[in-house]
């Protein structure tokens, strides 16, 4: 998945693009909106000419023929921007907006561990209890907000598993769940149970899980499991909608190896169906096994396509209709977003964005279509501008 997509969240929201006194607004780095080079601090109203030249928001510099591409130019939509503060008619002019660069956030992930505690599973049980805080740490270095499940028993159990801080609770050799970041579910898992004691144990791990997150299911045992692949994959996907696109990971037999009772064939399958990490347990290499799997869960998280609407600075007010998203496919594109009122409505339009709750917005929250588009973007951006009337599908 693409990692190069920026998000610019526009965080000096102008009331009005009109003349008075924003000097203090913002201080931003210069960005393209409606074919005009803005400067925060810039005050002397000089014209954008070609599209590069300087102008702020208290001036409204215009930006030329906007050969850039952006949103306005001759060719562009404008925006008919009324002086809500100065009580000024509406004048027909593009509206100058400031950007600066937002953090861009990964969606969390959420893990479940399921481990074999059979009699043969000593080496297993104490290499997953010696770097699972390892590998979470990992993916928390990364930027994700991860959750841990694991389904094992504590020790004395069969070979049973407890985990130190920072992962755990500090609880060992007991009662080391530490929420929301880590829930150890204390099941004994049988040779052959891990699938059947997932779905089984569906209401202790299933409140941790997050409808946003990406999902994945790692499975570490010497034995083949007691149902089929696409039982398993039925009522797994079935638990909730959010499970669909799940990915599952196995570390089992694939030869007989010394400590391998059974082929773990139905994981293998499954694992190769939703592309996950297919590890041979008999290679008996965790280190690896564990960098696969934190590699795989970073490179397959994909990028929220929901921002948060910033505060507006002192003296200024958030007005919902004056707000405007743009998506630059990084190759000379520029597309203007519009608003639709809420998902239910995201099927009608190419593109669409909306307010997470359109009484007290929050987010803006991109439809799926464009959500898909920017995602596998190299070089592509959403632009966020607040201050001037919204584009309406129409």
């Amino acid at each position: 998945m693409t990692r190069g997509l920026a998000v610019f969240a526009a965080l000096g929201m102008l009331g009005a693009c009109d003349g008075g006194d924003n000097n203090d607004a913002t201080q931003a780095s210069a960005s393209t909106l409606g074919g005009l080079t803005t400067n925060g601090g810039d005050t002397d109203g000089s014209s954008g000419g070609d599209g590069s030249g300087s102008g702020n928001s208290n001036s409204g510099g215009s930006g030329g023929d906007d050969s850039s591409g952006g949103m306005g130019g001759d060719d562009g939509p404008k925006f008919d921007l009324g002086g809500a503060t100065s009580g000024e008619p509406p004048q027909e002019k593009e509206c100058a907006a400031v950007s600066e660069a937002a953090e861009l956030v990964p969606l969390p992930a959420d893990i479940i561990f399921v481990v074999d505690n059979s009699g043969s599973m000593s080496f297993e049980a104490g290499q997953v209890q010696a770097r699972l805080n390892e590998f979470s740490t990992q993916i928390i270095d990364s930027g994700i907000d991860v959750h841990v499940i694991l389904i094992s028993s504590y020790p004395g159990n069969g070979h049973g598993i407890c985990i130190d801080p920072p992962l755990g609770a500090g609880g060992c050799p007991g009662s080391d769940t530490n929420l929301p970041l880590f829930n150890h579910v204390n099941e004994s898992v049988s040779s052959s149970s891990a699938w059947a004691d997932i779905i089984g144990t569906a209401g202790q791990w299933m409140p941790g899980m997050r409808e946003e997150s990406s999902k994945h299911v790692v499975v570490i045992s010497d034995d083949d499991p007691n149902m089929s692949e696409n039982a398993f994959d039925t009522q797994f996907t079935g638990l909730d909608p959010s499970y669909v696109d799940y990915v599952h990971h196995s570390v089992v037999c694939h030869s007989n190896c010394a400590s391998a009772a059974d082929i773990g064939t139905e994981y293998i399958n499954l694992t190769n169906m939703r592309g996950g990490v297919a590890a041979d347990l008999c290679d008996q290499d965790f280190q690896a096994v564990f960098d696969a799997l934190s590699t795989e869960v970073i490179g397959g998280t994909q990028l929220a396509c929901e921002f948060a609407i910033p505060e507006p600075p002192n003296g200024e007010n958030f007005d919902a209709d004056k707000v405007n998203v743009e998506f630059d496919d990084g190759l000379g594109g520029v597309t203007p977003i519009p608003r639709v009122e809420g998902a239910d409505q995201c099927a009608a339009v190419p593109d669409g964005w909306y307010y997470d709750d359109p009484l007290a917005p929050a987010m803006i929250v991109m439809c799926p279509q464009t959500c898909d588009d920017a995602q596998v973007s190299k070089n592509g951006a959403i632009n966020i501008a607040f201050g001037c009337e919204t584009i309406v599908p129409g």
